[in-house]
């Protein structure tokens, strides 16, 4: 077995695990590549409830100058996703911890994106317990995102870390929406993950419901507005949301009946154009299937 030693930044957010048992996952299905989402609660594929292994989780594998087998592993760069190809399938990879533990992961399988993701390479992950291998992401793939994410969900964008995220989970999402670190939209990636949560104080705390249907455009043209009877709800930005609309048609009076604690500060009736700091818009249709 091929052995890459790396190493597992502590964020507070990432693939935490805890011994023997993976932790659970909340579903969010489907992928859209026309703005048109599901959005979910699950950031990558954890819960963002403070699960975490002895005080400490795990996010972000560091990539710089590691070689595999004569051949350079890719960390993330300006013009290239932060891990590509077959030649990493088979290694394990030794992850630090903060509190000065260890935990290994190994890649088992690798598949290439299709159409505009082509550039995306999807891995199988498993991480090794005291009782064997456990897959990462069950089933699914997970997805090399360069950039770590905080304990209140903050992305930091990296051109040497990088985050596995389970397909099918939120931050996996916006990047095969389009929101790619790669391609220079680290702040439009960043906002997503804001937006499809509902994280309307940009404090982690989610404030919608798993399945609520959403439309989503942003300002570069990645994503465009093709829902135009749905009411807008918001505008958006890496640290949550700059405005509200009004406080009716709302995914969390809709699908959670909560007042995130800002909200009231937020609403504008100007609220949805891209202004200076806005990156992303979110719609909703006018009724929400149950």
């Amino acid at each position: 077995m091929r052995e890459v030693v790396g190493l597992l930044l502590v964020l507070g957010i990432g693939c935490a695990v805890d011994d023997d048992v993976i932790v659970d996952e909340t579903e969010q299905e489907g992928v859209s590549m026309n703005g048109v989402s599901l959005n979910g609660v699950s950031l990558n594929g954890v819960s963002m409830n403070g699960v975490s292994m002895n005080g400490v989780s795990m996010n972000g594998v560091s990539m710089n100058g590691i070689s595999l087998a004569g051949v350079t592993l890719k960390a993330a760069t300006t013009n290239g996703p932060p891990l590509s190809g077959t030649s990493v399938v088979g290694s394990t990879w030794t992850a630090a911890l903060s509190n000065g533990s260890s935990i290994k992961l190994r890649l088992d399988g690798a598949e290439q994106g299709t159409g505009t993701n082509n550039d995306l390479w999807f891995y199988k992950v498993s991480y090794q317990t005291k009782t064997g291998w456990n897959a990462l992401c069950g089933a699914d793939y997970a997805l090399p995102v360069a950039g770590v994410w905080s304990a209140t969900a903050a992305y930091s964008a990296s051109t040497t870390q990088y985050t596995f995220s389970c397909r099918g989970k939120t931050i996996a999402k916006c990047v095969e929406l389009g929101y790619k670190p790669h391609k220079g939209y680290a702040n439009q990636l960043a906002s997503c993950t804001r937006l499809l949560r509902g994280d309307y104080c940009g404090t982690g705390v989610p404030y919608t419901s798993d399945g609520t249907t959403l439309n989503l455009y942003d300002n570069v043209g990645v994503q465009r507005d093709t829902q135009l009877l749905w009411i807008k709800e918001g505008e958006w930005g890496p640290n949550g949301a700059r405005c509200v609309t009004n406080l009716i048609t709302t995914r969390f009076l809709e699908r959670r009946l909560t007042l995130p604690p800002c909200v009231l500060s937020l609403i504008s009736l100007t609220c949805g154009s891209f202004r200076s700091g806005t990156y992303l818009i979110d719609e909703l249709p006018l009724l929400q299937p149950l």
